[in-house]
């Protein structure tokens, strides 16, 4: 997303979170920092926003 448009950034951020709240998703993920901090801010849908780092030690059994 963008650091210099913060209008763009929440409407398009707005954007995925509806689509994918439209499709049923309860989690999205993401590989970028700051798209993660811009679909958290956006989402008002109550869907789980994570960085994949997250998925993956899940996957793996990692606890905190």
């Amino acid at each position: 997303m963008t650091l210099e448009d913060k209008a763009f950034a929440a409407r398009k951020s707005g954007e995925i979170t509806d689509s994918a709240s439209g499709f049923g998703a309860e989690l999205l993920i993401t590989a970028c920092p700051l798209c993660l901090y811009n679909l958290n801010r956006a989402d008002g849908h109550g869907t789980e926003v994570h960085y994949f780092t997250e998925l993956l030690a899940e996957a793996l059994g990692v606890k905190e």
